[in-house]
């Protein structure tokens, strides 16, 4: 698949979630944080590297990530 076939338009709202695949290197990543913020300016977006699960509360607490 070329690039240009790879390559989508997004609508971002505010709180949105962006998933790059796993392989993504950090300086790429932070290249397409620094490009959307520019285009989506006053949007805040999540970026996140690989791939999103959803976690229970005490899968999310084991990881530390949940307080009651």
């Amino acid at each position: 698949m070329s690039l240009p076939e790879q390559i989508r338009k997004l609508e971002l709202r505010d709180g949105d979630v962006v998933c790059l695949p796993a392989d993504t290197g950090y300086e790429c990543a932070a290249q397409f944080a620094e490009a959307m913020q520019t285009q989506h300016q006053g949007k805040r977006v999540l970026i996140i590297i690989g791939d999103v699960q959803v976690l229970d509360e005490a899968a999310m607490a084991a990881a530390g990530w949940h307080r009651k």
